[in-house]
């Protein structure tokens, strides 16, 4: 028996450090995608439509008055070399509160930036977005009633101001939020799930899409 666990922890083991190890390849992306912190599991559905599943008890947020820190949901992030407009439809599992898909602009642990749809501490699916600079802030914006929505976010490679655009149907966007990140020398952009006090959560990501180029029109985020 002690045997046994022996070797279910060490496949285990072995299989969560090659999840982080592999590059992770999507055909819409130019470039090579690898995870920090490992999730259940992860599928590459398509050329356009991955998911992710996040285990329970995992979510990334550094309290306001930074005495609550956590850094363990899974990221799936990839180093833009330019300008860029990334977009996706994200539609997670809801199951808890707080549950949330994400795409998320990260430097390090203390320097990130979280465009979450996630279900609010009332139960009701809400774009929510999180910026830290060395503390974070949380910010609960526009209620959604549809299982779905479309997320946009826009910045460059070597600039620090970024922006967050939604859309219902991923042609009319709408502008929630523009902010700076005090740090971008390691800067990453990508997906991310969580579960903050649920056993897990499944997120769809599809129609993923990666322009390398500036905004025509901040308003707009086209």
């Amino acid at each position: 028996m002690i045997l046994n666990r022996v070797l279910i922890g060490f496949i285990t083991l072995t299989l969560y450090s090659n999840i982080n190890a592999q590059e992770v390849r999507i055909k819409s992306i130019p470039y090579p995608l690898k995870f920090e912190n490992v999730p259940l599991s992860y599928n590459v559905i398509d050329s356009s439509s991955l998911s992710i599943v996040a285990p329970g008890k995992t979510d990334l947020f550094i309290s306001p008055d930074g005495r609550h820190k956590i850094n363990k949901s899974p990221r799936l992030i990839f180093k833009p070399d330019s300008d860029f407009i990334f977009s996706a439809r994200i539609e997670p599992d809801f199951k808890t509160k707080w549950d949330a898909g994400v795409l998320l602009v990260y430097n390090d642990e203390t320097h990130f930036a979280k465009f979450c749809f996630e279900v609010d501490y009332k139960g009701t699916p809400r774009v929510v977005t999180v910026v830290c600079n060395e503390t974070a802030d949380d910010c609960n914006s526009i209620a959604i009633s549809s299982k779905a929505v479309y997320y946009r976010m826009s910045g460059s490679a070597k600039g620090k101001t970024f922006n967050f655009y939604y859309s219902s149907d991923g042609k009319d966007w709408y502008l929630i939020r523009a902010f700076k990140l005090d740090k971008i020398d390691n800067l990453r952009i990508g997906f991310s799930a969580q579960s903050s006090v649920g056993k897990e959560c499944n997120v769809g990501f599809s129609e993923i899409d990666l322009q390398q180029r500036k905004l025509n029109d901040f308003w707009e985020g086209n």
